[in-house]
């Protein structure tokens, strides 16, 4: 039953993404019956009613999408949907007021851009975001790059994107290449406060996997501020917000590989650094894996003491996946630990990062994890063993 559940998440996740795409409106109507809370499959099914020129049924999935976003506590999400509705038929003020009244009242764990959006007025709120543009980028995508001239505020909707900064060494003018940084939903980026400077990037912002953004130029945005001082300071606000930003976005890590949460049992042999000493043989399961990495579970009779002890551990991992009795070996690396509380007992759980893997391997856990070509024909006829029973 669980692993009937996984394949039926992942198949939501994949169509959210955009790896797997649905046309057929028949078909979204039966994954939404068993879906019926999910805000992103809504919001997917309204632009395809859009697409098939059914404007007041897209009305209503975007309706619907942005009360399920609300509730989730994700605003920019929320704003994107009523957008989208918007644009279809125009609101009435009493319209625009009640959803702006409902994002005041549902509270959760704030983000620096939800802080943002709901420190607003409901004058200013409407003047901000009717100023709002969408914009999608495919992976592999580029956003923007070293030297652009800095004149767009940029939220990111979904998807993941990757900042690099670069500086000018003093001699010779020439560009180094001094960090990288990870920017996923609810991150904002784009260097245009304070107004009054002219700014050109120090960084190339690429994307890892499909993307959407809600942008504003920097022009509206000042005529924004200059009629309502209040934005101002919020925008002031966020930006003051950076550091503290930053500081949480080194402590992840973008999943950079689309990844499946099907448990896998695995072993793993972790090499101690003392030449000679022999290496911890221990068990444990995976949920999440791609192939550039896995999260393990530890069994829960394992002890080794703190688990920030086997941060930088070599490692070989043995996956056993349940196809043919296939079996794996890969050497990685423990990039970081932690202990959790597993059925009443404290265990461990750690981050890997896989180093060498042969080519055969590879291939196997590609067609595993992530489907060949006719996935999408093996993920509906999966789907439609699953609405059967």
């Amino acid at each position: 039953m669980n692993d009937r559940i996984h394949k039926r998440n992942s198949l939501v996740n994949r169509i959210i993404d955009g790896s797997v795409t649905i046309d057929s409106v028949t078909k979204f109507e039966d994954l939404l019956k068993a879906f019926p809370d999910d805000p992103g499959l809504h919001r997917i099914y309204g632009d395809l009613l859009k697409k098939e020129n059914s404007p007041n049924a897209a009305t209503d999935a975007y309706e619907t999408a942005a009360k399920l976003f609300i509730e989730s506590g994700m605003t920019l999400q929320a704003i994107v949907s009523k957008l989208l509705e918007w644009q279809i038929f125009k609101p009435s003020q009493q319209e625009e007021q009640a959803f702006c009244s409902a994002l005041y009242e549902e509270r959760h764990e704030e983000s620096a851009v939800q802080r943002f959006f709901t420190g607003m007025t409901y004058p200013e709120m409407m003047a901000f975001i009717t100023k709002l543009m969408l914009e999608n980028f495919p992976a592999g995508g580029r956003v923007k790059k070293f030297g652009d001239e800095e004149n767009t505020l940029y939220f990111v909707v979904s998807g993941a994107l990757e900042e690099t900064d670069y500086h000018r060494l003093e001699t010779g003018g020439r560009i180094q290449k001094k960090s990288t940084r990870d920017l996923i939903e609810n991150d904002f980026f784009g260097e245009i406060y304070p107004f009054d400077q002219e700014i050109v990037s120090q960084s190339d912002i690429n994307t890892i996997t499909r993307v959407e953004l809600a942008k504003i130029s920097k022009s509206n945005l000042m005529n924004i501020c200059r009629k309502y001082p209040n934005v101002k300071l919020l925008v002031g606000n966020l930006y003051k917000s950076r550091s503290e930003f930053v500081e949480k976005k080194a402590m992840r890590t973008v999943r950079r590989t689309a990844r499946q949460k099907l448990p896998t049992q695995v072993s793993l042999k972790i090499f101690q650094d003392e030449t000679g000493k022999v290496p911890l043989d221990v068990g444990g399961f995976t949920e999440d894996i791609s192939l550039g990495g896995a999260q393990i579970v530890l069994g829960a009779k394992y002890q080794t003491g703190p688990a920030d002890n086997l941060t930088g551990k070599n490692v070989k991992l043995k996956i056993s996946l349940p196809i043919s009795s296939v079996r794996l070996s890969i050497l990685g690396i423990i990039v970081w630990s932690k202990e959790v509380c597993f059925e009443g007992k404290t265990t461990s759980v750690v981050g890997i990062q896989f180093k060498e893997m042969t080519d055969t391997d590879r291939g196997v856990l590609q067609e595993y994890y992530y489907g060949s070509a006719g996935e999408q024909n093996l993920i509906w006829s999966l789907w439609d063993s699953l609405m059967e029973k």
